[in-house]
């Protein structure tokens, strides 16, 4: 009578619009911790709108770009890549121009979160006003929970180890549902299979990252 669904609808997408922005911003807080300490509201400010249009914009196209194999695998090998470049200690001696910087949190993000833009296009129900309003009124939101996460990952370096994880998750959701490679079920209660994915990409991402501090111990010496 009062269009209850059409309202439910509209706060399920506000809702997963909220979660996706917090979800962007621990990938580009991550990634913006690794470059120089440089103009970063400014860097943020424009990452955030240049996100939410790409998000408007590939929300209905993702699922079939995902759908080609060669892609997907690029993305997994992407994600693999940041968790463990998650663990690594940033250089003291950063020093990245203003559009590297925001090319490379951009693209990392956009990248890190399709699975989101996934889950977002599923929600749409063509909604599209309403998305493209929840899409633009969360940057603020972005930029803020980015900006504090970029200071408490440089401050904080056992943070990083979340931030691994993270990004193996999201690897490990990719791997299983890969076409030819998938062995769940969809009825299974706790994903043990990307767990077990998961711990192995982060153990991974530890030796990788000890062969880096021996080979560079080892230089100092010589």
């Amino acid at each position: 009578m009062f269009g209850g669904e059409p309202m439910s609808n509209q706060l399920a997408l506000g809702l997963i619009s909220l979660i996706v922005a917090i979800d962007n911003a621990l990938f580009a807080g991550m990634v913006l911790s690794w470059t120089s300490g440089k103009h970063k509201k400014e860097t943020m400010i424009v990452v955030g709108s240049a996100l939410s249009i790409y998000q408007i914009l590939a929300t209905i196209g993702v699922g079939q770009l995902l759908s080609n194999v060669t892609f997907r695998i690029l993305v997994i090998l992407v994600l693999i890549w940041m968790s463990i470049r998650a663990l690594m200690i940033p250089s003291t001696s950063r020093s990245n121009s203003n559009i590297s910087v925001i090319w490379k949190v951009f693209m990392y993000t956009a990248l890190g979160n399709l699975d989101n833009v996934i889950w977002l296009g599923s929600e749409l129900k063509g909604q599209y006003f309403w998305f493209i309003s929840f899409s633009l009124i969360t940057i603020p939101l972005f930029i803020i929970t980015s900006l504090f996460l970029s200071d408490q990952f440089e401050r904080h370096h056992w943070i990083r180890i979340l931030g691994s994880g993270m990004m193996a998750w999201a690897a490990g959701g990719l791997i299983l549902e890969t076409p030819g490679w998938k062995i769940t079920s969809n009825n299974t209660i706790f994903p043990f299979p990307q767990l077990i994915i998961t711990l192995f990409i982060v153990m991974m991402a530890f030796f990788v990252n000890l062969l880096v501090i021996r080979r560079q111990s080892h230089q100092r010496h010589l």
